[in-house]
């Protein structure tokens, strides 16, 4: 019985057809659904074992047998972590020759580059696109994607899901919120595939100028808080659907349906865990990926902090589902300008005349804006235009990314000068602290 469902489940994702990959994740029992999970991890367990070295050399170092390994609790303490991303070759990981590479944002340091096959891309695609199905995109809409091209994966798997369903789509990278909402009466563009606090800026514009028929929004890749969906919604007067994932993941881990009640987990690509759980359940997410050969990853420390949902969700998809993101287990913090990390602030801030060494940054919320304070001490009696001149000019010089962010009306520089001895002297001062509530 096994083996004929899952020929079958194969049979759709090799038929490409999203309709029909969306139906049979909905058809197939969840205890099926575990047993093809748990048959995925096996394999690609003993298939790394073979290939990757970094992970062969992993199992070696414990003495752990890969025929051996029928679950994640069997490989006790063994994680693929992103600094193991950063401080090995390409090739420890690579198992087979690749054809595409993308990369993190790296605004906490170096960007993580992961590699795949145009094939693993459009596999990718093909669930996102069943997931865009399930959520009601259909052939005749209209889908214009501003997630930022380049070297990032979404837009690309966004595009090619696209195709999958035979819609109409721009993929045009992130432009200036007032370059998109010109178009979109010329294009008829009814679908919005965007990031959070961008769509808070072209929103701003369509409530001043004119708001056009959309039929949903599509929000991945940073924080979304309820006061920005609330405010998105009204303004549309159409639903707000959130995903998540990462590049490491290859595009989405999970989207949410219409009932908004949690982000289904794709469970027929990734194994999902969640380790070191408190009183609630919330702890880190780590996952490991079925279907890719390229450069799999086993038991990756994503870093996000949530935990499972317990029940069926009234859509009736039997898929895990995760609750919102609480926080990381790391000190980035996720907002407007990007993903955020005391160590972008002590390059910015380096040379800049007149500062102590106690300062801070901390990250707010006025009303649908993002903000991010500097809040400094002077000496030598500096003006303090100076000293903001000078931070500009090294976020943009240093960070264009994040610089083009504020360009373009999603987050808001702010300092805040204080007294000489005002922030408290600590041995591991909290140089980024996030005060939104």
């Amino acid at each position: 019985m096994l083996n004929t469902f899952k020929a079958a489940f194969e049979r759709a994702v090799i038929g490409d057809s999203a309709p029909s990959l969306a139906k049979w994740g909905k058809l197939i029992p969840l205890p099926l659904i575990r047993r093809l999970q748990e048959d995925s991890f096996r394999e690609t367990v003993r298939y790394a074992a073979r290939h990757q070295k970094f992970f062969a050399d992993k199992l070696r170092e414990r003495n752990l047998d890969p025929s051996k390994i029928r679950k994640p609790d069997d490989l006790k303490d063994v994680f693929t972590t992103a600094e193991d991303l950063l401080s090995h070759p390409p090739e420890d990981f690579l198992c087979r020759p690749p054809q595409v590479v993308f990369e993190t944002t790296g605004t906490s340091g170096p960007p993580k580059r992961l590699y795949f096959t145009y094939h693993e891309l459009d596999h990718a695609a093909s669930y996102e696109a069943a997931a865009l199905w399930e959520n009601g995109i259909r052939p005749d809409d209209r889908v214009v994607c501003a997630f930022d091209a380049g070297y990032w994966v979404s837009s690309w798997v966004t595009f090619l899901a696209a195709k999958h369903l035979g819609v109409f789509c721009s993929a045009v990278g992130k432009p200036l919120p007032r370059e998109l909402y010109s178009r979109m009466g010329i294009y008829h563009y009814n679908v919005i595939v965007a990031d959070p606090t961008w769509l808070v800026s072209l929103t701003e514009i369509a409530e001043k100028e004119g708001v056009l028929p959309v039929k949903l929004i599509l929000a991945a890749g940073d924080r979304m808080t309820d006061v920005y969906r609330r405010y998105v919604q009204k303004v549309w007067k159409a639903p707000v659907i959130l995903g998540y994932g990462s590049t490491e993941a290859g595009g989405g881990l999970g989207i949410e349906c219409r009932a908004g009640k949690g982000y289904h987990l794709d469970e027929f690509n990734f194994y999902p865990e969640i380790i070191d759980r408190d009183a609630e359940g919330y702890g880190e997410l780590v996952v490991t990926t079925l279907s890719r050969r390229t450069e799999p990853l086993i038991r990756y420390r994503v870093r996000d902090v949530t935990r499972f949902l317990e029940g069926s969700c009234p859509c009736g998809t039997p898929l895990r589902r995760i609750d919102a993101i609480k926080g990381r287990r790391d000190e980035m913090v996720v907002m407007g300008a990007g993903n955020m990390h005391p160590a972008i602030f002590e390059r910015v801030i380096q040379g800049v005349e007149g500062i102590s060494e106690r300062w801070q940054v901390a990250v707010l919320q006025e009303g649908l804006r993002d903000i991010l304070e500097f809040r400094l001490e002077l000496t030598n009696g500096i003006d303090p235009h100076s000293v903001q001149a000078s931070i500009a000019r090294n976020l943009e010089a240093c960070y264009p990314d994040v610089w083009a962010n504020h360009v373009c009306g999603m987050y808001r520089l702010a300092f805040k000068f204080l007294p000489s001895g005002t922030l408290p002297p600590e041995r591991k001062p909290r140089r980024l602290v996030d005060e939104r509530n």
